[in-house]
């Protein structure tokens, strides 16, 4: 379905859209700042990163966990998870009811810098639960508005390909 928009309105729109994405920009430079941080800090690679995050995800799972999780072979994981032992990220330990399997926990070291990288979406939370409620509800439905403009490229029925 097309909108007929006047020039005045058209320009209203853009006004609008404009103010909205100064509004995002803030937002996320907001959100960026601290993990921004913790990544301008770290010397690790982004695949130890992934591992780090899945280890502290998983909670303490065995290096055929984390080798799924990463889409990894086994021998690959090992390596990945043998670098974060070396940073002093994590422990490898025996499993307490099968010894054949060695579970990957994270230190205390470890499980800090992964509470430094999730400090941005912890922040976000917090602010948005300190929301009046409908301003909240008003914020949903116009980000539900938003995904849906964007999954179908802005046209109501229409796959983000065009197609109907």
């Amino acid at each position: 379905m097309q909108w007929r928009v006047s020039i005045v309105d058209k320009t209203r729109l853009e006004t609008r859209a404009d103010t909205t994405l100064e509004l995002m920009r803030e937002i996320f430079r907001g959100l960026s700042q601290p993990q921004d941080e913790a990544w301008l800090h770290t010397e690790l690679s982004m695949a130890q990163v992934k591992a780090l995050l899945a280890i502290g995800k998983d909670g303490d799972p065995s290096i055929g966990v984390v080798a799924k999780e990463l889409n990894v072979g086994l021998s690959a994981a090992s390596q990945i998870v043998e670098r974060l032992v070396r940073a002093g990220l994590v422990e490898r330990r025996p499993h307490p009811h099968d010894r054949r399997v060695t579970q990957c926990v994270l230190s205390a070291e470890g499980d800090h810098m992964l509470s430094s990288f999730q400090r941005g979406p912890r922040l976000l939370r917090e602010r948005l639960q300190s929301m009046d409620p409908q301003d909240l509800r008003c914020l949903e439905q116009g980000l539900t508005a938003l995904a849906k403009a964007i999954r179908h490229g802005g046209h109501e029925g229409e796959d983000s390909d065009g197609r109907e």
